[in-house]
């Protein structure tokens, strides 16, 4: 993994661990939803954050929820090529 996908990484778990403060670490495969980080309100501030990140607009598809469900699976699907 590159620099820009681990800086990318990092800075959507700083932005978790700092919307939880009650949540002292989030894995890679930790699902996001299932453990209540991400929920409907802030799921588009998550993937605006992505957006950012990988300077692109990530287009609304069916799987959208199951492809940034963790950090890992972000990394795969959005920052390979960061």
């Amino acid at each position: 993994m590159n620099t820009t996908a681990i800086a990318g990484l990092e800075a959507l778990r700083g932005w978790l661990l700092e919307k939880h403060p009650d949540i002292e670490r989030i894995d890679d495969d930790m699902d996001l939803f299932e453990h209540k980080l991400i929920d409907s309100i802030n799921f588009v501030e998550y993937i605006l954050i992505i957006e950012e990140l990988i300077d692109r607009e990530i287009p609304v598809a069916p799987d959208l929820m199951q492809r940034t469900a963790t950090l890992a699976k972000v990394r795969e699907h959005f920052l390979v090529d960061a």
